[in-house]
Order: C-alpha cells, then structure tokens, then sequence
C-alpha cells in the first residue's frame, strides 16, 4: 500500500514554486504584450542574439575539457588523448603549489604537488607539457591568477620561441584575474602567499604586454565561474560582479594609455552553467547586451570587434551531487544544451566523478562526447539563436539584464568592483548567497534527485575514480632539485637582480620582459615569486614545520 501511496502523491506532483534560481518569479505564459522589441540580429549590435551573423552553422563552439593533474608529462598524454577524442581547445590548470607560486620541493607543497592540476615550475616542465602539440594550431587557455600568470605566460612564448613561433602567432587566453579566488580560505590563501595590490599590477602588466605583443591572444579571462560556484551566487550576482570586475580593468588600462577599441576584444569571460535552463540562456544573451552597452556608451567603444563579448562556459559542478553520480551525465547534458543555446564560444562539460576525483580518462571522454551529440545529432545549431523570440526567454534576458544593471550602478556608486572586494562587501554578498542555498536544500526548496528527493539508503558506488601515482611527488621533487643543481647560477643571479630592482623603482614599470627574462636564465616559478615578494616587503608567514 506505501506504494500505491506513493505513486499517486506522485502522479498528482506539480513545482513546488514558480522562481528560478536568481528568485525570479516566473508568469505561467508569456506573449507579446511582455516583449518591448524583438528586432535583434545575430552578429548585429548589441549582440544579443550572438556575435556572429552566422554563429554555428559558421563554426561550432570550441570543445575544450579543462586538464591537468601530476607531472608535464601525465598531462601531456592526457592532452593528447583527448585531442584524438576530437578536443578543439585546451584547458589547462595548474595544481595549488603553482597558483600559489611554491617550487614543488617546498614544504608547503607537501601533499599538494599534482593534485587538482599540473605541477609547473620550469620551462622544462613548459616544453613536457605541450611536447608534441602544434600550440601554433590549437588555442590553448592556461587558468592561473596574477602574478603567477605572468610567469607562466613568459614560459609558454619562450616555448613557442624555441619553436620558431613567434608571440603575434600564438591563440588562446590566459586567465590572470586577480580575484580568481573570492572569498574564504581560496582567498585568504592567495593574499597569504602574494599581496593583492601588487597581483593586480602585474595582471595589468600581463595584459599591457600582450596587447601590444600578442594579437590573437585574450588578455584577460574574468573568472565569473569561479564567483558563481564560490558561494553559489545567483546568475544575476554573476553577471554584475563579473561585469563590475571587467569594467574596473578596462579603466585601469585606460589609465596606461591603452585604447579600449584595440584591447576590449581581447577580453573574455569564463561562465558557470547551472542547471537553470531558461534562465542559464537568457543570462548569457543578457550578459552580450550589457557588455555592447556599456562599452559603447561608457567606455566610448567604437570597434564592433570590442563590443562582441566572448563567453566560455563550464558546466556547473556545484549543481552536481555525489549521491547517484551518473544522474550527473544528464545534468551536464541539459546545462551544456543550455550552453549552446545561449551562444558561447567554447564549452568545458564537467564530468559526471566531480564531486570525487578529476576525471579519469573515461568519464573525460563522455563529457566530450555529451558536446559532439549536441552538436552533431541534435540539429541544434542549423538555425541561429533557436529560441529568439521566444516570449519567456526574450522576457528573461531583459529581466536578467536590468536587475544586473541595477547591481553594477551600486558597485559603482561605492568605488567599482576591486574597493567593493577588497572591502568586504563583496564577500558579504557571497556569504549570505552561500547560506540561503544550504538553506533551501535542508528545506527542500530546492531538489536534487538522490540528495533531498528520490533517495536511495542502499546505494553501491560502481565505477572507477580517478587515482593518483603516490610516486609521482616524490619524483617532482627529485626532478626540480636536480634542475636547480644544473644551471648557470651566474646568469640566473643577474636575471632575478635585475626583476628586483626592476619591481622596486619608482614610478612602476611593466614587470613582464624582466619574468620572461629570468624564465629564460632557468629562474624557476618559486624563484621568480619569491622575488617578487621580496621587492614588495613580504613574507608569507609558516612555522617551517608542518
């Protein structure tokens, strides 16, 4: 009889509220009378319904599974692999003692070398990495924050240089946002290993180099998604902060005499993807709007190819559970439709073991595949913008639009985005957010299968998880001292002096020859963050004991 029960309270189920994810309330049906203009071309200003005139039918979005775990050389292969799979773009992270400017062989590293992304420290480790891959031929994004960004970027022209490759010929992007990290221990962990300020001068510095140096190259990816999975603020926080964010460096820029006409374009965005679906579309033709708005009538941009924004996405792993994980191949199928339709430019789908490990080469794989059956057997992408025009999206694009409008005028009102940040008002925002989440799962306001709803007490796990080599840190550390034992001290002595007393002149000048420089003379990422720390009075504090 419980069944019974059970099956007729379902049968007879309906939504237990009518809001999206932002709190939006939804009407049971939308028509005309709530549209103001549908006259919108794709590939026309303001970009709503796409960049491109033609969009996919021209080219499809670029397939681009983030990698990276162990040595250069594990993730080479990886690479590799996922490039016979059909991958049209790399994505490429780096493990926490990168991000934090820390040689594998320093005791903070313990534990932590290779884990959630690939241990870089050399141009050696630079040229493992891609040994193999026409980086002249593939774009590649390499996700690492300022000042460290700078360090790698020196690492990868010096690569291409050995190749004969010049800068100007490179494509891809490097992520060198300063506030990568938002809040809580992510955050306090960077300020704890390099002061802000001085990051974000160098991030400026990063994308003042290549401007002038690196055509095809995006300057700067701000990393919206990493303010949205943070503390799971709603899709129009995202699109605010991250807006506020840019606009703050475009300003900044400005100020060095740069001309927003040649560098806006070269600006992109990194996305989360929730499962939202309706209103996941209608943020990122929002987020187009607002960016060809305010650029136009702000910033006084008058290049078409500056008011296009570019947009990558990453499917939502927050809205991923451990509890029944191969539900989650359903989930990232739906947000990366999503994705699609509302016309980005290049997609990571996470895969379906998040919640437990990286990928493993199998479930790498399946995520690449849920991209290429969207776009090859859905048909999907042989019409532009399929679901312009639709009354609820057109009516939630505007929605999304104006609310996050609202919110960037109040960041201005209180000094732009990094005073709002560095004062803590920002993580304010995100705390609360993060709460009334958790909140509405314990109250079951909002349902996740196999979490809160539709559970199973008995559940078996049976697939693979991704496992680590326990060898493989010790063989790192093995490997950068023997790097360090084999140079010529000389030359590397002058390149770091030289950065030092370059970083502490006054008036500032642009740090980046002088890094590429010392990676030239086998300065290792530690060795070069370390001085530049130094040329700063700073000190991260530890014990030397752990």
């Amino acid at each position: 009889m419980d069944g019974i029960k059970k099956f007729y309270n379902e049968f007879w189920e309906k939504p237990s509220n009518f809001k999206t994810l932002s709190g939006i309330e939804l009407k049971d049906v939308y028509t005309r009378s709530d549209i103001i203009s549908m006259d919108e071309i794709p590939g026309e200003y303001p970009y709503t319904r796409g960049i491109y005139h033609d969009m996919y039918r021209g080219r499809l979005w670029t397939r681009r599974q983030q990698s990276g775990f162990g040595t250069p050389k594990e993730s080479n292969k990886r690479l590799k692999f996922l490039i016979e799979m059909g991958q049209t773009g790399l994505n490429i992270d780096c493990d926490v003692p990168t991000k934090l400017g820390l040689d594998p062989d320093h005791p903070l590293a313990e534990r932590e070398v290779g884990l959630c992304g690939t241990s870089i420290s050399t141009l050696e480790d630079m040229e493992e990495l891609f040994k193999d891959i026409p980086i002249d031929k593939i774009s590649t994004t390499l996700i690492i924050q300022p000042p460290y960004s700078a360090i790698i970027l020196a690492m990868f022209i010096l690569v291409a240089r050995k190749r004969g490759i010049s800068e100007d010929k490179l494509m891809g992007t490097i992520m060198n946002d300063a506030v990568a990290q938002l809040v809580g221990l992510s955050y306090e962990a960077d300020i704890g290993f390099f002061p802000f300020d001085p990051a974000v001068r160098i991030g400026l510095d990063v994308m003042e180099y290549c401007t002038m140096n690196m055509p095809k190259w995006n300057i700067l990816n701000i990393n919206a998604y990493n303010m949205r999975e943070t503390g799971n603020i709603s899709a129009i926080q995202e699109v605010a902060f991250s807006m506020s964010l840019a606009f703050d460096n475009i300003k900044r820029l400005i100020e060095r005499g740069l001309n927003p006409n040649q560098f806006a374009k070269r600006i992109a965005f990194f996305c989360s993807c929730h499962i939202d679906f309706l209103e996941e579309i209608a943020k990122f033709r929002a987020m187009r709007r607002i960016w060809a708005k305010v650029l136009k009538d702000r910033f006084h941009v008058t290049n078409q190819e500056s008011l296009k924004l570019k947009i990558a996405v990453q499917t939502s792993a927050l809205a991923l559970t451990a509890q029944q994980p191969l539900n989650n191949i359903a989930r990232t199928a739906i947000q990366t439709l999503a994705a699609v339709l509302g016309g980005v430019q290049s997609i990571h789908t996470t895969s379906y073991d998040e919640a437990y490990a990286l990928p493993t080469e199998e479930s790498h794989k399946l995520s690449l595949r849920i991209q290429q059956l969207i776009a090859y057997e859905t048909n999907v992408v042989k019409t532009i913008d399929p679901l312009g025009g639709a009354f609820a999206i057109e009516w939630l694009t505007s929605k999304i639009e104006n609310e996050a409008m609202k919110l960037i005028e109040e960041i201005e009102s209180r000094g732009g985005f990094f005073r709002c940040f560095k004062e803590g008002w920002v993580e304010e925002k995100v705390n609360k957010a993060r709460l009334e989440y958790a909140r509405k799962i314990e109250n079951n306001e909002l349902l996740f299968v196999g979490v809160n709803i539709f559970q199973e007490e008995d559940e078996e796990l049976k697939f693979s998880i991704f496992k680590q080599d326990s060898a493989m840190q010790d063989e790192r550390k093995r490997y950068i001292d023997n790097f360090k034992r084999n140079r010529d001290k000389r030359k590397l002595k002058d390149a770091l002096e030289r950065l030092y007393f370059l970083a502490i002149k006054e008036p500032k000048e642009n740090l980046f020859q002088a890094i590429l420089e010392a990676v030239d003379a086998q300065a290792t990422l530690g060795e070069i963050s370390d001085t530049l720390r130094r040329s700063e009075g700073f000190e991260f504090k530890w014990k030397g004991e752990l």
